[in-house]
């Protein structure tokens, strides 16, 4: 098939391919393989005669890695007093006053969890890093020289700005 667009879906499961040439539409799966782009170029090869003029892609794989808690152990940089943002959420919230009530674990352990300008040694043991500071879309520079320090620690630790 000569398609005009290809529409490729992985999720954690299964890969899906959606073809159209403009007048016929040919659909597909194949496995997920652990390297995706593997599946998708596979499939993609298994209903296409030549590459598609448009390739539309969505996944669920880091929603799935979300939500079952499968991804990199990520440390968190942000402004002083705010590293318990995360745990404590938003302000409406059931069950304001009761101690006991049972809350989801925070996707970034407390020891992981650094306000700016505190040691950041504490982030070796960490497999990422995210540096989310106030107003930084205003001022980038401090994020930017939290990198470099972290960078200075850990080389080969992927780093994300909220700058």
């Amino acid at each position: 098939m000569v398609a005009n667009a290809l529409g490729v879906d992985v999720g954690g499961t299964f890969t899906d391919f959606a073809a159209w040439d403009g007048s016929r539409l040919v659909a597909g799966k194949t496995s997920t393989t652990a390297d995706q782009s593997d599946g998708v170029i596979d499939g993609s090869r298994r209903i296409l005669h030549e590459p598609a003029g448009i390739l539309l892609h969505g996944t669920t794989v880091a929603t799935n890695a979300l939500l079952e808690r499968k991804g990199a152990r990520t440390a968190l940089v942000t402004s002083a007093g705010f590293t318990d943002v995360i745990e404590i959420g938003r302000q409406d919230r059931p069950s304001l006053y009761d101690a006991f009530k049972d809350r989801p674990e925070p996707l970034v352990p407390r020891s992981l969890r650094l306000p700016d300008g505190g040691d950041l040694a504490a982030l070796a043991d960490a497999e990422a890093v995210a540096v989310a500071l106030l107003w930084s879309f205003r001022h980038p520079g401090e994020e930017e020289e939290i990198l470099e320090e972290i960078r200075s620690i850990a080389p080969d630790v992927p780093v994300s700005l909220s700058s």
